[in-house]
Order: structure tokens, then sequence, then C-alpha cells
């Protein structure tokens, strides 16, 4: 049952933006070639992004940020997020494709970036899944670790073994709303970028820091993973409206 979980969410991961960016193509001619900037924009914001969480300590060592209170943590955690996707989407639309501006090409666009990220993300839980039924098959053992790092093997087996069945379809799920949530993100990006007014672009900031914060607020927090998931749906639902808001009148 656990391993058809995986299955699916792997295939939701993979699936979700292939889908949506074939249905992109046919409902509005997106441009491969803006979907793949797109990704490329994610993976460049990232270069940024990592070193800057490593630096801040929200990864790896010295921990710094990581020790200060949850609620500053989080907010740390979320602006670094939102400053680093949000501004390198707004350097890409404004000083390279500067043929992006309308609402469709936004789509594209955000479609890319997330879409990427969920693929990514797709094949890392993919790569989890095959290491875990070799070692399952194998057996650590059998695999020369011998002391604490069989101990740690071992233990993270366990883990991963004990996982609820359920928790895996929802992230999947998670994919398809965090998809959701880039695509808003772009066009507010979008908007700074046609209007000329960065308080749009200051608006897609808050609001990318604010999903991913509360997102590490709520983990930190101990809050189960449905319920944070719950909130999550409820946000990509806020999403939904502004994208649906940003759409221009068929008379524009």
């Amino acid at each position: 049952m656990l391993i058809a979980a995986f299955i699916l969410e792997i295939l939701i991961m993979l699936g979700a933006p292939v889908a949506l960016w074939l249905f992109l193509r046919r409902k509005y001619r997106a441009a491969w070639g803006l979907i793949a900037v797109g990704a490329l924009t994610f993976v460049l914001s990232q270069v940024v992004h990592i070193p800057l969480n490593l630096g801040l300590g929200l990864i790896g060592e010295p921990r710094r940020v990581a020790l200060w209170p949850l609620p500053a943590m989080a907010a740390v955690a979320g602006l670094s997020a939102g400053v680093c996707e949000e501004g390198a989407r707004y350097l890409v639309l404004r000083f390279w494709r500067r043929e992006a501006r309308s609402w469709s090409q936004g789509l594209a666009f955000g479609a890319g970036h997330g879409g990427i990220e969920s693929i990514l993300l797709g094949l890392s839980v993919l790569g989890g899944l095959i290491n875990m039924l070799i070692l399952q098959r194998l057996g650590p053992e059998n695999l020369g670790l011998s002391g604490e790092l069989l101990e740690q093997t071992r233990q993270a087996m366990e883990a991963y073994w004990s996982t609820p069945w359920y928790l895996p379809l929802l992230g999947g799920l998670e994919r398809i709303f965090a998809i959701t949530m880039q695509v808003a993100f772009a066009l507010l990006v979008l908007q700074s970028v046609v209007r000329g007014n960065l308080l749009w672009l200051a608006l897609a900031v808050l609001a990318h820091a604010l999903v991913d914060g509360l997102a590490v607020y709520l983990m930190g927090s101990g809050v189960s993973i449905p319920v944070v998931e719950g909130v999550i749906f409820l946000l990509a639902l806020g999403a939904l409206g502004i994208i649906l808001a940003l759409r221009p009148s068929p008379k524009d």
C-alpha cells in the first residue's frame, strides 16, 4: 500500500506539470521557450537561495537563525524564499523576456517555474524510494555498514516504512497547490513589470513569504501534516482567486 502511495505521489509530481504545460500549449499557445525560461528561473533562484539559507543557518551548520524563536525563524525563512524567487522572476521578466507581458504568458512563465520544482522533487522522491527498496532487499548489514552508521540506516528505514500511506498522497497534492501559487506569484510580478510599480513585486514577495513562513511555523509547532496541507490548500484557493482576478476581460 505504501509503495503504491509513493508511486502515485511520484506520478502526480512528474505528471501534473507536464499536463499543465500541454494544456497551456493547447489552450493559449504557450511557447515552450517561455515555459523553459520559467523553469530556468527557478533553478537560478536556488543558486542564491540555497547559499543564503546556509549563510543564515536555516540549513546546515552553524544553525544561527534556526535557533531563533520559531515565529522569527519562520519569517526569515519565508522572506528568504520570497526575495530570491520573486526577485529572480522580476529580473528575468524585466530585463530578459521583455516580450512576455500578457496574462497567458505569465501563466506559462509561472507554470515553468512551479513545474520544474515539482519535477525535481518528484525525482528526489523516486530516488528515495529506489534506495529504500534496495536497502530493504539487500539489508543494511550486507552493505558493509557498521556501528553508528548501521544504526542510523536502520532507524531511517524504520521511519520510512512506517510512514502513513496517506502522507505521500498529500505530498503529491501539495505540489499541485504549490504550482497554483507559483503561477499566481508570477502574475503579481508581471503586474509589477507591466505597470512599472514595485509595490506589486513587494506583494508577490510578501505573499510567497507568508506561504513558506506559515508552513515552517506550523510544522515547527508540531501541527499534524494533514492540517498543514489543509492550510496550504486554502492558500492555493486564494492563489487561484488571484489568477482569475488578474485575468483580462474579453474586451481588453
